[in-house]
Protein backbone atom coordinates (compact mmCIF):
# COMPACT_ATOMS: atom_id res chain seq x y z
CA UNK A 1 0.00 0.00 0.00
CA UNK A 2 2.46 2.26 1.13
CA UNK A 3 4.77 1.24 -2.22
CA UNK A 4 1.55 1.96 -4.62
CA UNK A 5 1.60 5.78 -2.73
CA UNK A 6 5.15 6.74 -3.31
CA UNK A 7 4.82 5.40 -7.14
CA UNK A 8 1.87 7.56 -7.09
CA UNK A 9 3.37 10.52 -5.77
CA UNK A 10 6.54 10.20 -8.00
CA UNK A 11 4.46 9.73 -11.42
CA UNK A 12 2.63 13.04 -10.39
CA UNK A 13 5.70 14.74 -9.44
CA UNK A 14 7.28 13.42 -13.10
CA UNK A 15 3.77 15.20 -14.36
CA UNK A 16 4.28 18.39 -13.21
CA UNK A 17 7.84 18.51 -13.93
CA UNK A 18 7.12 17.66 -18.03
CA UNK A 19 4.28 20.33 -17.67
CA UNK A 20 6.36 22.71 -15.96
CA UNK A 21 9.74 22.21 -18.43
CA UNK A 22 6.94 22.34 -21.57
CA UNK A 23 5.30 26.10 -20.30
CA UNK A 24 8.56 27.29 -19.94
CA UNK A 25 9.79 30.57 -20.96
CA UNK A 26 11.69 29.96 -24.49
CA UNK A 27 12.99 33.88 -24.53
CA UNK A 28 16.19 32.72 -23.66
CA UNK A 29 18.33 31.61 -26.70
CA UNK A 30 18.02 27.21 -26.72
CA UNK A 31 19.68 27.33 -29.88
CA UNK A 32 22.98 25.29 -30.32
CA UNK A 33 26.78 27.01 -31.89
CA UNK A 34 25.93 27.93 -35.21
CA UNK A 35 29.15 27.07 -37.57
CA UNK A 36 30.03 30.55 -38.70
CA UNK A 37 30.17 29.27 -42.82
CA UNK A 38 26.16 28.77 -42.51
CA UNK A 39 25.72 32.83 -42.27
CA UNK A 40 27.74 33.22 -45.34
CA UNK A 41 25.47 34.33 -48.48
CA UNK A 42 22.61 36.48 -49.46
CA UNK A 43 19.71 36.94 -47.16
CA UNK A 44 16.60 38.94 -46.86
CA UNK A 45 14.48 40.03 -43.53
CA UNK A 46 11.07 38.09 -44.23
CA UNK A 47 9.28 39.16 -40.89
CA UNK A 48 10.40 42.23 -37.58
CA UNK A 49 8.70 42.11 -34.52
CA UNK A 50 8.96 43.61 -30.75
CA UNK A 51 8.34 41.32 -28.46
CA UNK A 52 7.90 41.72 -24.58
CA UNK A 53 5.78 45.05 -24.22
CA UNK A 54 2.36 46.28 -26.42
CA UNK A 55 3.96 47.93 -29.24
CA UNK A 56 0.94 50.08 -30.80
CA UNK A 57 2.61 53.52 -30.14
CA UNK A 58 6.50 52.22 -29.89
CA UNK A 59 8.48 53.60 -32.67
CA UNK A 60 11.80 51.60 -32.65
CA UNK A 61 14.66 53.17 -34.96
CA UNK A 62 16.93 49.46 -35.63
CA UNK A 63 20.78 49.94 -35.09
CA UNK A 64 20.76 53.87 -34.99
CA UNK A 65 19.49 53.81 -39.19
CA UNK A 66 16.14 54.00 -39.92
CA UNK A 67 12.35 52.73 -38.84
CA UNK A 68 11.90 48.55 -37.56
CA UNK A 69 9.63 48.69 -40.06
CA UNK A 70 12.10 49.58 -42.79
CA UNK A 71 13.38 46.58 -42.48
CA UNK A 72 11.50 44.25 -43.86
CA UNK A 73 12.52 42.58 -47.11
CA UNK A 74 15.74 44.45 -46.71
CA UNK A 75 18.87 42.42 -48.56
CA UNK A 76 21.80 40.83 -46.68
CA UNK A 77 25.14 40.01 -48.50
CA UNK A 78 27.64 37.97 -45.99
CA UNK A 79 30.52 36.94 -47.76
CA UNK A 80 33.36 34.67 -45.99
CA UNK A 81 35.87 38.42 -45.89
CA UNK A 82 33.46 39.22 -43.55
CA UNK A 83 32.96 42.69 -45.29
CA UNK A 84 29.17 42.54 -46.16
CA UNK A 85 26.10 44.88 -46.81
CA UNK A 86 22.58 45.11 -45.97
CA UNK A 87 20.45 47.39 -48.39
CA UNK A 88 17.24 49.10 -47.63
CA UNK A 89 14.53 48.75 -50.06
CA UNK A 90 11.84 50.10 -48.93
CA UNK A 91 10.50 53.26 -50.77
CA UNK A 92 8.98 55.08 -47.64
CA UNK A 93 12.67 54.42 -46.09
CA UNK A 94 16.45 56.19 -46.45
CA UNK A 95 16.55 53.70 -48.99
CA UNK A 96 20.32 52.28 -50.47
CA UNK A 97 23.39 49.80 -48.98
CA UNK A 98 24.80 49.75 -45.95
CA UNK A 99 28.13 48.49 -45.45
CA UNK A 100 28.88 46.25 -42.13
CA UNK A 101 31.89 43.74 -40.67
CA UNK A 102 30.20 41.11 -40.03
CA UNK A 103 31.00 38.22 -37.44
CA UNK A 104 29.67 35.27 -35.14
CA UNK A 105 30.63 34.77 -31.70
CA UNK A 106 29.41 31.90 -29.29
CA UNK A 107 28.07 33.14 -26.18
CA UNK A 108 26.92 30.78 -23.07
CA UNK A 109 26.41 27.39 -25.67
CA UNK A 110 24.44 30.33 -28.44
CA UNK A 111 25.89 32.22 -31.28
CA UNK A 112 25.34 35.67 -31.52
CA UNK A 113 25.48 37.49 -35.08
CA UNK A 114 27.58 40.83 -34.34
CA UNK A 115 27.95 43.74 -37.16
CA UNK A 116 29.31 46.94 -37.45
CA UNK A 117 28.31 49.83 -39.74
CA UNK A 118 31.77 50.82 -41.66
CA UNK A 119 30.08 52.70 -44.54
CA UNK A 120 32.92 55.07 -46.42
CA UNK A 121 35.90 53.67 -44.61
CA UNK A 122 38.44 51.48 -45.80
CA UNK A 123 39.24 48.29 -44.93
CA UNK A 124 41.56 48.72 -42.73
CA UNK A 125 39.88 51.80 -41.20
CA UNK A 126 37.11 49.46 -40.66
CA UNK A 127 38.64 47.13 -38.11
CA UNK A 128 39.05 50.52 -36.01
CA UNK A 129 35.27 50.92 -35.81
CA UNK A 130 34.12 50.08 -32.24
CA UNK A 131 30.42 50.25 -31.82
CA UNK A 132 28.47 47.78 -33.41
CA UNK A 133 25.62 45.40 -32.86
CA UNK A 134 24.80 42.28 -31.20
CA UNK A 135 22.14 39.78 -32.18
CA UNK A 136 21.26 36.51 -30.70
CA UNK A 137 20.53 33.43 -33.00
CA UNK A 138 17.35 31.98 -31.24
CA UNK A 139 17.07 28.93 -34.30
CA UNK A 140 18.28 28.48 -37.27
CA UNK A 141 18.37 25.69 -40.10
CA UNK A 142 20.16 25.87 -43.62
CA UNK A 143 17.28 28.39 -45.11
CA UNK A 144 16.62 30.83 -42.31
CA UNK A 145 17.46 31.69 -39.09
CA UNK A 146 15.37 34.13 -36.58
CA UNK A 147 17.71 36.47 -34.26
CA UNK A 148 16.79 38.85 -31.50
CA UNK A 149 18.39 42.41 -29.73
CA UNK A 150 17.25 42.45 -26.11
CA UNK A 151 16.91 46.30 -25.40
CA UNK A 152 16.25 47.25 -21.75
CA UNK A 153 12.55 49.16 -22.16
CA UNK A 154 11.11 50.69 -19.68
CA UNK A 155 12.65 48.42 -16.78
CA UNK A 156 12.61 45.29 -18.46
CA UNK A 157 13.60 43.49 -21.23
CA UNK A 158 11.99 43.38 -25.16
CA UNK A 159 13.15 41.54 -27.73
CA UNK A 160 13.50 43.02 -31.42
CA UNK A 161 13.17 40.16 -33.62
CA UNK A 162 14.19 39.46 -37.48
CA UNK A 163 13.51 36.74 -39.33
CA UNK A 164 16.23 35.99 -41.52
CA UNK A 165 15.71 33.90 -45.23
CA UNK A 166 18.40 32.40 -47.71
CA UNK A 167 17.49 34.07 -51.19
Amino acid sequence: MIMKHILQFAFILVTIGAIGTGCSNTKQSTSSVVPRTDFKGTWRVTNTSIEGTDTKNLKIQAFDDVSLDCFMNSEWTLPNNGYGSYTITSGNCSSGPRQILWSTRNVNGGTNFNFKRVDGLKKNQSKGVEQGYSLQVISSDKDHFVAQSPVSFEGKTIYIVYNFERK
